[in-house]
């Protein structure tokens, strides 16, 4: 899939100015509320109409002001599950599934009717009328529509926020089977980063309407400023991972990363062979010159250290594992263990001390608090 866009709108007090060649099979859009996250996807999908520029889709113009190209929404190769839908309200679930399914020439249809149906739940309500229908069931059917058009790209606006946790459960390995199996690309707006990497590591990043990041989430970490604007604070090492196995009995996730063996907070809803992006915080990693048997922390990885750089009241030692680790620890600690670049080191590391950064938006979490007393609390506040 390659689509390339430059459009330029005015709509008000809000100017969008946006250039993107998105050729990866699935891409999150990120950016905070009026950024122009749904306005994009409405440009793509047909919904909004742009002053001037194009939009190509797989070399099939979707726009194009030059040429005086407007393809109309119910034309384009594309499905999009926006949040202001455009379906004809007096129509009932049943007319507009069955509607969506036969305009679908059969040789390119992916899904079966009752598929659909059954999995987003829809049965009960298939004689309501869709514009008495509440925002999730809408979204519901709008996203059973899209799919039954068998697009060759797929928007989604917010969309497991407002079909609910539990849609979100079983539509996820649908969506990421579709991105494996049959290439469908996904486009996928949201405030929220962890929905995004449910699905995709790969971002754009928009505020006010123009791009400030097109790439994967470690390049962007790279950028300065651009951690805290995806809302990500105290968190240094970014690592990609591989799930490689469920140990229920010991109630950890196998996984590795550049080689680098981890154990990580049981996950078991991810598949063997996933991958997904994990945080360590530099603070969170203790050093040792030696292995430490004996000792509860699962994660003890040799490296050899880099660097060592001064940061205030803290010295950060960069550690090659096979990737690069950053640790941060005391002046004092890197005297008394008389620290210097090209020393073998082994880096501990707590299993839950590493964070799932789909789980970013659930913290903070109910934990045990201690006072001391031999009475223990659950404290909720994080």
């Amino acid at each position: 899939m390659l689509l390339e866009m430059n459009v330029k709108l005015h709509r008000g007090h809000f100017d969008l100015t946006t250039r993107l060649s998105i050729s990866d099979t699935s891409v999150g859009l990120f950016g905070k509320s009026g950024a122009g996250k749904s306005t994009v996807l409405g440009l793509i999908a047909g919904t909004v109409q742009p002053q001037s520029g194009h939009i190509v889709l797989d070399g099939k113009i979707l726009f194009d002001s030059r040429k005086g190209i407007m393809m109309p929404r119910e034309q384009r190769p594309v499905g999009a599950v926006l949040q202001v839908d455009c379906a004809d309200s007096a129509e009932t679930v049943r007319d507009n599934l069955n509607a969506a399914y036969n305009r679908t020439l059969k040789h390119r249809r992916i899904f079966k009717l009752d598929f659909l149906i059954e999995l987003l739940e829809l049965g009960p309500i298939l004689n309501h009328v869709i514009e008495l229908l509440s925002a999730g069931e809408r979204q519901r059917v709008a996203l059973a529509r899209s799919l039954l058009k068998s697009p060759q790209l797929l928007l989604l606006d917010e969309t497991f926020a407002a079909i609910g946790n539990g849609y979100r459960i079983q539509l996820l390995p649908i969506l990421k089977r579709l991105q494996r199996e049959l290439g469908l690309p996904v486009l996928y707006a949201s405030q929220s980063l962890g929905e995004i990497l449910e699905l995709t590591d790969r971002l754009i990043v928009l505020e006010q309407g123009k791009v400030l990041h097109n790439g994967s989430l470690l390049e962007a970490a790279k950028q300065q400023g651009m951690l805290r604007y995806l809302g990500i604070r105290q968190i240094d090492n970014l690592l990609p991972v591989t799930v490689s196995r469920h140990d229920y009995a010991s109630g950890c996730s196998q996984a590795h990363s550049f080689g680098l063996p981890l154990t990580l907070p049981l996950r078991p809803h991810l598949t063997v062979g996933s991958q997904a992006q994990v945080s360590i915080r530099a603070n969170d990693i203790a050093l040792s010159r030696r292995y430490i048997d004996g000792i509860s922390i699962q994660n003890q990885i040799k490296g050899r250290i880099c660097a060592l750089i001064p940061s205030g009241e803290s010295l950060i030692v960069q550690i090659d594992c096979g990737t690069t680790l950053l640790a941060e620890i005391t002046p004092g600690a890197c005297r008394d263990m008389a620290l210097q670049e090209g020393d073998v080191i082994y880096c501990l590391i707590k299993t839950h001390s590493i964070t799932y950064l789909t789980e970013l938006d659930a913290l903070p979490y109910q934990r045990v608090i201690s006072h001391g007393d031999g009475q223990y609390y659950l404290d909720t506040a994080g």
